[in-house]
């Protein structure tokens, strides 16, 4: 194959030029013979000069091309005569006849061939005939190849809709028209990978009709759409139905291709109504909306075959609503049914930010924005094998004479996981919804997963209008509990400081565009964020007259901490800033940045201020304290010895614990006196939440140690028989080491720290002291009344007796017994993440120091630093896989 076109066609100018001139006085056969070596082809048939005369390089050719000629080729020798190829008033193929009209090459000529009609495959054929045309100006750079396909008919393959649709079948003609050149291949109605057909003719009583050509793994597919009557109540509109020919050694397979999509339109009366279905890579999805006069129905749903699943959601919208009293009213009312389904956690928060959430909540139009819906319903619910999805949806409104507060409330229930989701969307528009002048909108979406101890809410105010400024931001929260306990709250985003944790939906800035016109903006922004050890809150304030490089702007905000102990204090960041630009150039402006801490010890600013006027550029700075009272006094340190005392005497900071593999079997109880009963081979489990253990701690909440302490509490069985493994809980960092208000920003705000330990009792030997115990049974009647034997003694078995009875028991005999599989632990599964730890890097570098041992908590990796001699402030504590090698 030739690289372009202008290859093409210097290599059959080249060749053909000096062929002519001993044409003439060949025979027959050597002429053909000749002539098919000059064109560099086997011999002179369709078949052969087709792929040859179309033989355009990939680089230009596109996918439609390559596939178009090699089917067209293969379907060249069931052509009906007469077959030509020609160079106008040079030479002349008919059939196999050449006749040589000019002994020599004009400066520009042009190669025709044309062939057909012909049969393809599947209903498929060419009834017009088929064409191509080199054009070789005398500089080869100009040629252009024309490649034409006339009266391409398919007759596409129905079912019974479709047969309903069009009685008569549905079969269309059109044409192929290509052209490539220097610039590429590009075929009428498309590019180079696909055309929309020019149609001659279509199945009567269709609207809008339309064919498409385009290649799809491996295979021509031509498609249809078109539109028809449903027996005069309703209209239908067809997509993608049709044929796919696939090639392959000895011609090509056909095969018919469901329609792709199908839309309804019915009018009946005071019925009506709309839907749409569409299918796509084995998915089929839908969606339709029915008017009954009082009541608007609408459904939309996505099905899959592989791995089967399904997902639906159904409403139903009431007008006039329906009257709950105290101006209340139920507008609507639906529900959602997911098999195999699950919730996405973080799928629902970013459709909650992204404004999809009314892709699900009672949407306007479902079949109008069926794509974007089902986009929504595949990032919100994930398919799940055994799990299921399913809850109610309701529309409540208030006010007089229409509703303009609305609130949409979905509440999901997942099975068997028992996790809860919540979709909401409040809208309070005012005077009226058809024209509000204030419009506040909120998008909620909330997941309470109490199995793992997970609360998530996330809010958008998307859409929001305040008067005529336009309102954004929103809000996240996330607590949980466990292994990885946390807490955040936060309106609007974080502190700059503040790194955001992994996975957590950072809401967008709060803010209100004041005014908003090219060349007037004031925009106000803010935040507000809560964390176990950090209360941050910022706004800013932004004004902007002018262009661009014409005006004024302006900009003053702060970004602040508010601590708690050892007394009330903030930190407080102000920044501002002025400029005023003339055609691009600054002349005049005015920088400011302030720190502010206090009120205790001390008030306390520093910072400095700019000013640039023209050539000159001025500095400020500032640092001074005012207010001074002394050092804080502290509150008097605690007395965490006894609060751990305390702790060891509460029974619930003991727990005891069956052996393994004993809990399907067996349960224990409380004694008489209320204490917990232990097993005699079972565990004791000890842990207290009071401090952590074995780590040097310097405060307890707002109250200071002394001196830094290290508190233990010792668990052993009598005599020290037994092993003894550390139990491990979660303990907030701030409220037992000092932390500055930079570590309680980036530092981790939970970690799991020492907090008892679990008791494992020796395993008893031959000599163990063992106990025995008479083995008594006595008579029950289960027959009629006053039948019953009289009541005697209970009967003792001897141990010999009772071995050979067991043996023949129901229990003994029974297939669960005998299977001996239904109590056994299953294997363990791989561990798939490994523990978390810490080591110490240089912080320029982020090479490790291998002279300090890999700790398992950033607790002990920070006094680990501070332990090195003088070089402290040249390494940093780091995870792990944060370590450079």
């Amino acid at each position: 194959m030739s690289d372009s076109v202008a290859d093409l066609a210097t290599e059959l100018r080249t060749a053909l030029g000096p062929a002519l001139g001993t044409l003439a006085a060949l025979e027959a056969d050597r002429r053909r013979e000749e002539l098919g070596r000059a064109l560099g082809v086997p011999s002179l048939t369709p078949e052969a000069l087709l792929p040859r005369l179309a033989a355009v390089g990939a680089e230009q050719a596109g996918a439609l091309w390559p596939m178009l000629v090699e089917l067209l080729s293969e379907a060249a020798g069931q052509s009906r005569p007469p077959w030509s190829f020609e160079v106008p008033d040079v030479l002349r193929v008919n059939g196999g006849e050449v006749k040589v009209m000019a002994p020599a090459l004009p400066p520009e000529i042009r190669l025709d061939l044309h062939f057909g009609p012909l049969p393809l495959a599947g209903g498929l054929e060419v009834r017009g005939g088929v064409s191509l045309t080199l054009a070789i100006p005398a500089d080869p750079a100009g040629a252009s190849l024309v490649f034409a396909v006339r009266g391409l008919r398919v007759a596409v393959p129905g079912d019974e809709l479709l047969s309903v649709l069009v009685p008569g079948g549905m079969v269309f003609e059109g044409n192929v028209s290509a052209r490539a050149d220097a610039a590429g291949v590009r075929f009428e109605g498309g590019g180079r990978d696909g055309a929309a057909l020019p149609l001659g003719t279509s199945p009567p009583g269709v609207r809008a009709p339309a064919l498409h050509l385009a290649p799809r793994s491996g295979a021509l597919r031509l498609t249809a759409s078109f539109g028809a009557s449903l027996y005069g109540v309703a209209e239908a509109t067809v997509e993608g139905v049709g044929t796919e020919l696939r090639l392959a050694v000895g011609g090509a397979t056909a095969e018919a291709i469901a329609p792709s999509g199908i839309g309804l339109v019915l009018a009946l009366g005071p019925v009506k109504g709309s839907g749409y279905l569409e299918q796509r890579d084995g998915r089929y999805g839908g969606a339709m909306a029915l008017s009954l006069g009082v009541v608007e129905v609408k459904a939309f749903g996505v099905l899959r075959t592989d791995p089967l699943s399904l997902l639906a959601v159904l409403s139903a919208e009431f007008t006039p609503p329906i009257e709950l009293g105290l101006a209340f009213t139920l507008n609507a009312v639906g529900g959602i049914l997911g098999v195999n389904h699950a919730i996405d956690h973080a799928g629902l928060a970013a459709a909650v930010q992204a404004g999809h959430l009314d892709d699900i909540l009672f949407p306007a139009d479902p079949a109008a924005a069926l794509p974007q819906i089902l986009g929504t319903l595949g990032s919100v619910f994930r398919t799940q094998t055994g799990s299921m999805v399913v809850g109610p949806m309701f529309r409540l409104g208030w006010g007089r004479p229409v509703s303009f507060l609305t609130a949409d409330v979905g509440l999901i229930l997942e099975l068997p996981s028992g996790v809860i989701a919540l979709l909401g969307r409040l809208r309070i528009a005012l005077p009226a919804p058809q024209a509000p002048v204030i419009d506040l909108r909120a998008a909620v979406a909330g997941v309470v997963d109490a199995a793992n101890g997970v609360v998530e809410i996330t809010a958008d105010l998307a859409g929001s209008r305040l008067l005529f400024a336009p309102i954004e931001g929103g809000l996240a929260l996330r607590a949980k509990s466990g292994t990885d306990p946390a807490f955040i709250l936060t309106a609007g985003g974080f502190h700059p400081s503040f790194p955001a944790p992994a996975g957590f939906p950072v809401p967008k800035r709060l803010s209100i565009a004041i005014a908003d016109s090219p060349f007037l903006k004031i925009v106000f922004t803010g935040y507000f964020a809560l964390t176990p050890g950090t209360v941050q809150a910022g706004a800013a304030l932004t004004v902007s007259v002018g262009t661009p490089d014409t005006g004024v702007e302006g900009r003053l905000g702060f970004d602040g901490l508010v601590r708690w102990e050892p007394s009330f204090g903030l930190v407080l960041d102000l920044y501002g800033s002025f400029r005023l630009q003339v055609g691009g150039a600054s002349l005049c402006s005015v920088d400011l940045r302030v720190r502010v801490e206090g009120p205790t010890p001390c008030w306390h600013i520093a910072g400095r201020a700019s000013v640039s006027l023209f050539f000159f550029d001025v500095t400020f700075p500032f640092d001074e304290h005012w207010g001074c009272t002394g050092q804080v006094t502290a509150p008097p340190p605690p007395d965490v010895a006894r609060l751990v005392e305390q702790a060891v005497g509460e029974p619930r900071s003991w727990e005891p614990l069956l052996p393994a593999d004993v809990g399907a079997l067996a349960a224990l109880r409380a004694d008489a006196e209320g204490g917990r009963l232990l097993h005699p081979l079972g565990r004791l489990r000890f842990s207290q939440r009071v401090v952590p253990l074995g780590v040097k701690i310097t405060r307890f909440g707002p109250g200071r140690l002394p001196t830094p302490t290290a508190f233990d509490v010792v668990v052993q069985f009598e005599g020290g028989a037994g092993t003894a493994t550390p139990l491990k809980e979660q303990f907030a960092r701030a409220d037992f080491f000092d932390l500055t208000d930079e570590e309680k920003l980036t530092q981790p705000a939970f970690e799991a720290l020492r907090s008892g330990a679990e008791l494992t009792p020796p395993t008893p030997g031959p000599t163990a002291p063992r106990r025995s115990v008479k083995v008594l049974y006595e008579t029950k009647w289960i027959g009629g009344p006053g039948l019953e034997p009289e009541r005697g003694a209970r009967w003792f078995v001897s141990e010999g007796v009772l071995d050979v009875a067991l043996g023949h028991g129901a229990v003994a005999r029974s297939a669960v017994h005998l299977d001996r599989t239904r109590y056994t632990g299953g294997p363990r599964p791989p561990q798939v993440l490994n523990e978390r730890s810490y080591a110490i890097a240089r912080t320029d570098t982020l090479a490790e120091n291998t002279s300090v041992t890999r700790m398992s908590t950033f607790t002990e990796a920070a006094a680990a630093l501070k332990a090195l001699p003088g070089r402290a402030a040249q390494f940093q504590a780091i995870p792990v896989y944060e370590v450079l090698k």
